[in-house]
């Protein structure tokens, strides 16, 4: 599994930027880096900028489709700008695109034949010969067998997938990016990328389940505190969507989303350790069988993690607060330790706060007060119903 710190390095769109407004659905897609005009007298500088614009500025993907097409020998032309011209990515992908919206299927099935044979084989490229191959009327056979060299390629490549789930979105190949971003939360949930990816696409497409499934799984991870607005995003549409399939009359599909926003929400154990001054503490937690999730380990085996840390204020009379959430976490003893590293806080104390099964009828909420001295400050607290199980 990726380091939750580390994600997925979407830079790599840099070089596979996605055609069109398949850029939306990435929501961290660099800007196209612009072109730096030459420098000199004003008379050499206008002939200077558009020299250095033509060299910098790739040839547009709709421009390479039209030399394409506009040869006798389709499969000929393509081999020949694959293997003499070094085009990126995205012009290949863009041009690709064109030749999509201008239903020329079968040219877009030999440009992406002619990438593989030319070396230039990414994952995405044969999901999306897979559409262009059924859209052009090739064989489920031969359909199939891309398929299977797609899955040889790759299987486990998260970021490769979110590209390859994007560029189908700019086809509207719906059900295929839905799949596959689907795929992604499984070989890897705690990248939110996947999830947010997947929400646009849903959104896109307009279908309610996976719109529901999507926020459902933005709203089951606690990655900082910057996803408190996509979590209350979550919320309001889930809760919207189920408003509408109401009033439809479908109470049954409104029900069984509303009880996986229930899930979603809830979380077996909470702990905010609270102070207020200029001191530095640490939250660590202790979890059942000896893990331990701290400020060097910010997520254990358990999905414990701590995903808001706290610095040392400038004021005597600043609030602070460090967080620990297991979503699903074991049953069992856990150890709460709190480590005063420097500074003063208020009356030589902190507070923990402590909540159990978070969102359901058995939420249970407990504060304690610990002294702040040398030693670290234990709490022990025994989860009982914890729904992880061994």
């Amino acid at each position: 599994m990726l380091a939750p710190e580390q994600g997925v390095d979407m830079s790599v769109l840099r070089s596979q930027l996605l055609p069109h407004d398949a850029a939306e659905y990435v929501f961290c897609v660099a800007t196209p880096q612009q072109a730096e005009r030459a420098s000199g007298s004003k008379s050499q500088q206008k002939t200077e900028d558009k020299a250095a614009e033509k060299e910098a500025k790739p040839e547009a993907g709709a421009s390479i489709a039209r030399r394409i097409i506009a040869q006798p020998d389709v499969i000929k032309a393509w081999d020949q700008v694959l293997s003499q011209e070094s085009l990126t990515n995205n012009q290949i992908a863009d041009a690709v695109a064109w030749l999509h919206d201008k239903k020329h299927y079968e040219a877009a099935v030999e440009g992406l034949q002619s990438a593989i044979r030319n070396d230039r084989s990414a994952p995405w490229i044969y999901d999306v010969l897979a559409l262009e191959m059924k859209l052009a009327g090739r064989s489920s056979k031969d359909i199939a067998r891309v398929l299977e060299s797609r899955i040889d390629f790759s299987t486990s490549d998260v970021q490769q997938m979110l590209i390859t789930a994007a560029l189908l979105s700019r086809f509207e190949a719906w059900n295929e990016a839905i799949a596959i971003c689907r795929e992604a939360t499984e070989l890897n949930p705690e990248v939110p990328q996947v999830w947010l990816l997947g929400r646009s696409i849903a959104d896109k497409s307009k279908q309610v389940d996976a719109q529901v499934f999507f926020r459902c799984g933005i709203l089951t991870y606690d990655w900082g505190t910057d996803f408190e607005s996509h979590h209350e995003e979550a919320r309001k549409v889930v809760n919207e969507l189920c408003q509408d399939l109401e009033k439809q009359g479908q109470k049954e599909q409104a029900t069984t989303f509303r009880k996986q926003l229930a899930d979603a929400n809830t979380r077996d154990l909470s702990v905010n350790l609270m102070w207020v001054g200029d001191a530095d503490l640490d939250l660590a937690v202790v979890e059942p069988g000896g893990e331990k999730c701290s400020r060097k380990q910010k997520l254990t085996m358990n999905r414990g993690r701590l995903v808001r840390e706290d610095s040392p204020g400038d004021s005597a009379t600043a609030k602070h607060m460090e967080t620990y959430v297991c979503q699903t976490a074991p049953s069992g003893e856990y150890e709460l330790r709190v480590q005063f590293v420097l500074g003063k806080a208020v009356s030589g104390t902190a507070v923990l706060e402590i909540i159990q099964h978070a969102g359901t009828p058995a939420e249970k909420r407990t504060a304690k007060t610990v002294a702040l001295g040398k030693e670290d400050a234990v709490v022990k607290v025994t989860l009982d119903g914890g729904r992880k199980t061994p």
